[in-house]
């Protein structure tokens, strides 16, 4: 197949792109990029342990936990032992973190709207599952 050199950098614009809209929206907020993150993260997904969200958003466990010491010292999240076993610790947005969790999902929501203007719900699924066989494609390769 012939070399596609735009899609990466196709992609790293929409995630900058994405990044410019959450700050914009954040701007009057004292959270760092990486606090918003874990916020969105966690509002959005099962998954909420340190290990799982690092490994989701590509990010070390020592840069998540420095957003999670923070956003436990404001308040905006705590954590919690699993009782099943003591070594995964279970990170839980606080009710002070909702209206900033549905201020960044409704910011997300706009994005993709803009984003997908004029392209129908069956040309963004094939899209989906493009980058979905992509990501597979690469594990497989890094497996191997």
């Amino acid at each position: 197949m012939e070399e596609k050199k735009n899609l990466l950098i196709s992609l790293s614009k929409l995630a900058k792109m994405y990044r410019a809209e959450v700050k914009e929206e954040m701007s009057a907020s004292d959270f760092s990029p990486n606090e918003l993150d874990l916020i969105t993260f966690l509002s959005n997904n099962k998954m909420d342990t340190s290990k799982e969200i690092a490994d989701s958003l590509g990010l070390s466990k020592s840069l998540i936990a420095r957003s999670v010491d923070s956003l436990v010292a404001k308040g905006y999240l705590e954590t919690e032992v699993d009782e099943g076993d003591r070594r995964y610790i279970h990170l839980i947005l606080t009710d002070q973190a909702k209206p900033i969790a549905d201020r960044l999902r409704n910011c997300r929501k706009r994005f993709i709207a803009s984003m997908t203007e004029g392209i129908s719900q069956e040309q963004f699924a094939q899209f989906e599952w493009v980058l979905e066989r992509m990501i597979v494609n690469v594990e497989r390769e890094k497996e191997d």
